[in-house]
């Protein structure tokens, strides 16, 4: 069993909201509509619950006001209420709204159901519920246990990130099976899914100020680049297990030079990552290659070196090589614009760089 914070917060919002609607005069009979409510209109980020009051108030406006009219010409027969469905769900796709029908439709049925006393009352009543549940959930979800997308996106591209690193050393070393790695690399891709859907969260916030907008703006670039570096690293080991028995068949010597390329490669986004947590300084004299690592050669012209020197080998598909020193290529070129953004980042914005990164160590 998973308890989160979006579960507790669910639970919570729906105490709330019964609690509210209890406040109200009226039949405590369908109170719990207001914890249904609730549950349904939970958004996993505080803008998204914003903005699901301001549209699921306009559906539910429209839901209502076709209800009673429905009633008043027609009545609440069966079919008419069928009738209201219909006209509901097109008049909210007319407003580009059919996200928020099923709520709307469901608030019309409510209205249109069997009533005790005055009709037009006990409609305002029972949309008043839906209002309160509605915005009891955009209220524990600003107020209690926020979402806390920095330390998330951050702690998730580290461990997504780690776990690749582990299988570029045993792959490169043939020490993995096939099967298994592929089986990791679909549970991978599946995280990364889900850490650039969380991204999309943490894009639609907003700031409350002009200043913190800016501060935000630039957050959300470097972000983005985290999570698309990790997106690169996965590229690279999905190419590695693809073509794995092309890469055992290379000659001794290049398989020597890629390990160098991926551990250079690795060591400076793990470095990157520890920066950006503020744990290290961001500041770093560059050290010239040849003083890292002497035996370390260019990638590419060492390929061009293999292929030229073995035109007529049959060991290996060159494009097959090809695509795998493209994925690193490409990963490299990704590490070096984040290390760009990143020193930018705390250089120049030193005064609200401060990125809100709590100590966890778990994945979304």
């Amino acid at each position: 069993m998973k308890f989160g914070a979006r579960i507790f917060k669910t639970g919570i919002a729906i105490v709330l909201a019964i609690f509210l609607a209890n406040l109200l005069p009226g039949s405590s009979m369908i109170t719990t509509l207001a914890g249904v409510t609730a549950m349904v209109a939970m958004q996993p980020s505080v803008y998204r619950s914003f903005k699901t009051v301001v549209e699921q108030f306009q559906g539910n406006v429209i839901g209502a006001l076709t209800a009673v009219a429905i009633f008043y010409i027609f009545g609440n027969h069966v079919v008419f209420i069928g009738l209201t469905a219909v006209i509901i769900i097109s008049i909210l796709y007319k407003f580009n709204l059919q996200h928020v029908s099923n709520l709307a439709v469901v608030t019309a049925l409510i209205i249109l159901g069997t009533h005790n006393g005055e009709f037009y009352m006990s409609a305002i009543y029972r949309f008043s519920l839906v209002m309160i549940g509605v915005l009891s959930a955009f209220i524990v979800n600003f107020a209690f246990l926020p979402p806390k997308f920095e330390t998330k996106m951050y702690y998730n591209s580290l461990n997504i990130s780690t776990d690749i690193f582990k299988w570029f050393r045993l792959v490169l070393n043939g020490t993995t099976e096939f099967h298994y790695v592929k089986q990791d690399l679909e549970t991978i891709r599946t995280r990364i899914v889900k850490l650039e859907q969380f991204y999309l969260y943490y894009k639609e916030e907003r700031a409350y100020t002009k200043k913190e907008s800016f501060s935000q703006m630039r957050k959300k670039i470097l972000f983005k680049e985290i999570i698309t570096t990790t997106r690169r690293a996965f590229e690279v080991l999905r190419k590695m297990n693809r073509y794995e028995n092309d890469i055992l068949n290379l000659d001794d010597n290049f398989k020597v030079q890629m390990k160098f390329e991926l551990d250079e490669l690795m060591a400076h986004h793990e470095q990157i990552l520890v920066r950006i947590s503020q744990k290290a300084k961001h500041e770093l004299t560059q050290v010239p290659d040849y003083l890292v690592e002497p035996f370390k050669e260019d990638l590419v012209e060492i390929f061009i070196k293999e292929i030229t020197d073995n035109p007529n080998q049959n060991d290996y598909y060159i494009e097959h090589v090809m695509q795998v020193i493209s994925a690193m290529l490409d990963y490299k070129a990704s590490i070096q614009h984040l290390d760009r953004l990143s020193a930018s980042f705390f250089k120049y914005h030193s005064d609200d760089s401060e990125i809100q990164i709590d100590q966890e160590d778990f994945d979304l």
